[in-house]
C-alpha cells in the first residue's frame, strides 16, 4: 500500500458528520496499529478541538503563510482529554486559516504547498486524513490534488445529496477531469425515517454513486462526545458509533487493498 495513503473527508454541505467521520476513522486506524496524521483544513477548528488541540501556537495557517515553514512544528499528539491517543497525531487549524487561505492567492501558482510541506515531515505515516471545509480556496485545492481517496459523508437530507454533485464538480475542475477515487458514507441513519431514507437511497442508487455498505447509525452519543470535546471512538467505546466506524474503517481498508491489487 502507498505510504502515506491520503484520504480527504468532504461534502459541500455542512452538518453531515464530516469532521466526526474523519476523527473516528483516524482513531480506528490508529487503534489497528497504523500511524495516522489528521490534518484540519477547516478554519472552524472543530477537529482540532475534539482531539484537544484547539489552542496551539502553530497551526496549518503557518504553512500557507510561509510555504517553507518547518511542518514538523505543526504536529501534535492527538488527545482524549489529557491522555495521548497512541499512533494518532494532528496538524490543527483555527480561524486564521480563513483569512490566510484567501490572501494566499499570491501563491496561486503554488498548488503544491501542502504536498511539499507534508513531504518534509520526519515521521513516516501510514495514513494522512484531511478534514476539508465546505468551500474552495487554495488550501482545499492543495488537498484535493494530493488526495488518494475522497470519503463523502451524506446524511439523510436531500441537500447533502445535492452537495455530492457540487463537490464532484469542484474536484473535477481542480484535478482537471483526472479520475478520482471516492466512497459515499451514509451518516445519521435513522430507520424510523423510512420514507426519507428510501427517497435518498433511491436518488443515490439512480445516480450510480459508489456507496459504502457500512452505514453510520444515528445516536445521542455523538452529541454527548462533542459536548465534552472528545472523539466518539474514545467516549463511546464498544457502543453503536464505535462499532459502526470500526466496521467502516475495515471496509475502507479492504477497498484500498483491492484497488492496489487491481493495479498490479
Amino acid at each position: 500500500m502507498k505510504k502515506p495513503y491520503i484520504i480527504s473527508f468532504a461534502n459541500s454541505k455542512g452538518g453531515v458528520a464530516k469532521t466526526t467521520s474523519c476523527i473516528a476513522v483516524g482513531c480506528a486506524l490508529a487503534a489497528a496499529g497504523y500511524k495516522t496524521l489528521l490534518v484540519d483544513l477547516d478554519h472552524q477548528g472543530n477537529l482540532s478541538d475534539d482531539v484537544g488541540r484547539g489552542e496551539e501556537d502553530y497551526t496549518i495557517t503557518d504553512l500557507f503563510e510561509d510555504p517553507k515553514f518547518d511542518t514538523n512544528k505543526l504536529v501534535y499528539n492527538a488527545l482524549d482529554g489529557e491522555n495521548v491517543i497512541q499512533n494518532l497525531d494532528v496538524i490543527p487549524a483555527d480561524i486564521t486559516l480563513a483569512v490566510e487561505a484567501r490572501s494566499a492567492e499570491r501563491f496561486r501558482h503554488r498548488l503544491n504547498i501542502l504536498d511539499e510541506g507534508l513531504s518534509r515531515l520526519k515521521t513516516t505515516y501510514d495514513f494522512i486524513l484531511i478534514d476539508l471545509r465546505p468551500a474552495i480556496d487554495l488550501s482545499i485545492e492543495n488537498a484535493l490534488l494530493i488526495t488518494d481517496k475522497i470519503v463523502v459523508p451524506v446524511d439523510m437530507d436531500r441537500r447533502a445529496v445535492k452537495g455530492i454533485d457540487d463537490l464532484f464538480q469542484v474536484v473535477r475542475e481542480v484535478r482537471r477531469n483526472e479520475d478520482f477515487v471516492y466512497t459515499l458514507v451514509k451518516t445519521k441513519v435513522n430507520d424510523s425515517h423510512s420514507k426519507m431514507k428510501k427517497a435518498i437511497d433511491g436518488y443515490i442508487s439512480e445516480a450510480g454513486y459508489k456507496v459504502a455498505k457500512t452505514e453510520i447509525r444515528q445516536s445521542e452519543l455523538f452529541k454527548q462526545a462533542t459536548d465534552v470535546h472528545r472523539p466518539v471512538m474514545m467516549f463511546a467505546k464498544n457502543e453503536r458509533p464505535y462499532r459502526d466506524y470500526k466496521a467502516l474503517t475495515q471496509e475502507l481498508l479492504q477497498q484500498i487493498v483491492e484497488a492496489e491489487s487491481g493495479k498490479k
